[in-house]
C-alpha cells in the first residue's frame, strides 16, 4: 500500500512539472511573437531563452521522476533523456542570462539555440526508438530539435536574431505539446490509485 502511495505523489509532482514546463513554453511562444514584432527583440529573445530553458528542465525533471523507481519500461527509456534535458536547459539558462548582461548577445543567443534543439533532440530520442505510445510526439521533438539547430548555426553564421527568435517560437510549441502530452500521462496514470 504503501508502495503505491509513494507511486501516485510522484506521478502527480511529475504532472505538475509536466504542467509547468507546458506553461512556460506557452511563455516562450508569446517573447518570441513579440520579438518578432520587433518590440525589444534581444532583450526578449534572452529572456525567451532562460524561459524555454526552464521548460526544458521542469519537463527533464517531471519525467526523469517519474522514472525512478522504473516502474515500466517506457519509465525507464524517458529518464534515459533526462540528463540531455537537464543540461541543455541549465546551459540554456545560463546562455539566456549572458545574453541579458550583454556579453555577445546574438551570439550567445544562437549558440543557447543550437543547445537547446540539441537537448531536445537528444532527450526525445530514447523513447523514439523504442516505439512508445507516444514515439510521434518524440519524433516530433526531434524534428524541432533537429530544425533549432539548424536555425541556430545559421543564425551564429549570420548573426540574424529572426532566426533565434524564430527557433525558440518552435522550441516553446514542441515544449508546450510534449509537456501537455505527457502530463495527460502522468494524470491518467494516477486515477488508477484513486480507486
Amino acid at each position: 500500500m504503501q508502495g503505491q502511495t509513494t507511486r501516485e505523489t510522484t506521478l502527480k509532482w511529475a504532472a505538475g512539472g509536466s504542467a509547468m514546463g507546458a506553461v512556460a513554453a506557452l511563455a516562450t511562444m508569446a517573447l518570441a511573437i513579440v520579438g518578432l514584432a520587433g518590440l525589444f527583440s534581444s532583450t526578449l529573445a534572452g529572456i525567451a531563452t532562460i524561459v524555454v530553458g526552464a521548460a526544458i528542465l521542469l519537463e527533464g525533471g517531471a519525467i526523469g521522476a517519474s522514472a525512478f523507481p522504473a516502474a515500466t519500461e517506457y519509465e525507464a527509456a524517458a529518464g534515459a533523456g533526462l540528463s540531455a534535458g537537464f543540461l541543455g536547459g541549465l546551459t540554456g539558462i545560463v546562455l539566456g542570462i549572458l545574453a541579458l548582461l550583454g556579453v555577445s548577445s546574438e551570439a550567445l543567443l544562437s549558440v543557447a539555440l543550437i543547445v537547446l534543439g540539441a537537448s531536445f533532440l537528444f532527450s526525445g530520442a530514447p523513447m523514439a526508438f523504442r516505439g512508445y505510445l507516444f514515439a510521434g510526439a518524440a519524433s516530433g521533438q526531434i524534428m524541432l530539435g533537429l530544425g533549432a539547430v539548424i536555425l541556430g548555426i545559421l543564425a551564429v553564421t549570420g548573426s540574424n536574431l529572426v532566426l533565434v527568435l524564430v527557433g525558440l517560437l518552435a522550441l516553446g510549441a514542441g515544449a508546450l505539446f510534449g509537456g501537455s502530452a505527457h502530463g495527460a500521462r502522468f494524470m491518467s496514470e494516477t486515477r488508477q490509485y484513486e480507486t
